[in-house]
């Protein structure tokens, strides 16, 4: 019996959630869970080692590992076939105010968002 999956921890959710080209067509569409874009964003926005990713998003580094591997193949399928991204889904929870951890962090979702 497979171990049940853990739950991992985003900093939140993507204020854009569907990206398409320009001569999309509705029928072909990659879905990107929110745990795989948010690896996408902690390794290569915020230049976190999977190590590091791992730990913010409370998972094991292989987990990571796989996640954003999914999510680089999903992002090339799409690119390289003109194919609608849609995030959304996946076993997350969403930490609800800044983490001491991104006190010093300038892109802290939770810290842009106050500054509006």
């Amino acid at each position: 019996m497979a171990r049940p999956q853990k739950c991992r921890c985003i900093c939140s959710i993507p204020k854009n959630t569907c990206f398409y080209p320009e001569n999309h067509n509705d029928t072909e569409v990659v879905t990107l869970g929110f745990d795989e874009y948010e690896t996408v964003r902690l390794i290569d926005y915020e230049k976190f080692s999977q190590f590091q990713c791992a730990g913010r998003m409370q998972v094991s580094r292989a987990t990571v590992a796989r996640m954003y591997e999914n999510a680089r193949q999903k992002l090339a399928d799409a690119l390289v076939n003109g194919k609608k991204i849609v995030i959304s889904g996946g076993d997350i929870a969403i930490c609800t105010e800044i983490k001491p951890e991104c006190k010093n962090m300038a892109h802290c979702c939770h810290r842009i968002n106050q500054k509006k």
